[in-house]
């Protein structure tokens, strides 16, 4: 049965008021869930989870569209860049599991002009299937919960920004600015693109049916 409109809207507004920094008096009520989207869990990183990022850093095909851009530093060093410039960071695991499918960032905040860079980045088995975009939104949520900035900016190139296309048409973010032939890879070069996901863009996503696709609740898609 499809829900109508007005169902959509009552459970979005729910959606809203659950993950609102002002859902109910105590603040810590709102936090309780604010790591949790609807397939996945966002935790901090722990030391064991060095060596998993790492190859995953290494995978052919991350490397090039992630930090590394196709260098192969050892884990030490490695695992010092991990931390640079980090406002605040997530490993990204399914709900129901321990199994580590990728990394969320936020970093080299503006507090200034009140921006904050982010990225993303998944293992490829899984980086179809929309799980990168819900964990950015997971990200958003903390984000926006606990500091005021105003936007969300993350660098991509042409290549990887299939994986973000459908949060463009779910009106999640913006293309803001582009450069073409930036980046060099598989024989061709790509535009770079700057994606930015405004404090409306969140707020009409948690007002919308939106919500109900990337809040904690049953599971709808197996994430292995």
């Amino acid at each position: 049965m499809t829900p109508s409109p007005a169902d959509g809207a009552t459970d979005a507004a729910d959606a809203t008021e659950r993950t609102s920094p002002d859902a109910g008096a105590n603040p810590h009520e709102a936090l309780s869930g604010l790591l949790r989207t609807r397939r996945l869990q966002l935790r901090p990183l722990r030391p064991e989870d060095t060596m998993p990022l790492y190859r995953m850093a290494l995978d052919p095909e991350v490397t090039f569209q992630w930090r590394l851009r196709g260098t192969t530093p050892s884990i030490e060093e490695f695992a010092r860049q991990l931390h640079q410039t980090v406002l605040c960071q997530f490993v990204v695991t399914p709900s129901d599991s321990p199994d580590l499918l990728g990394l969320v960032v936020a970093y080299n905040p503006d507090f200034r002009h009140r921006f904050v860079h982010v990225a993303a980045v998944m293992r490829p088995a899984v980086i179809e299937r929309g799980l990168g975009i819900e964990a950015l939104f997971g990200l958003a949520r903390y984000v926006f919960f606990g500091w005021d900035f105003r936007m969300m900016l993350l660098e991509t190139n042409g290549f990887a920004y299939r994986t973000f296309a459908s949060g463009e048409r779910a009106g999640l973010f913006e293309v803001a600015g582009r450069i073409a032939g930036q980046y060099y890879l598989g024989g061709r070069w790509w535009d770079g693109l700057t994606l930015v996901h405004r404090r409306e863009h969140f707020d009409a996503a948690m007002a919308s049916p939106l919500a109900r696709v990337l809040l904690p609740g049953k599971p709808v898609l197996r994430t292995s």
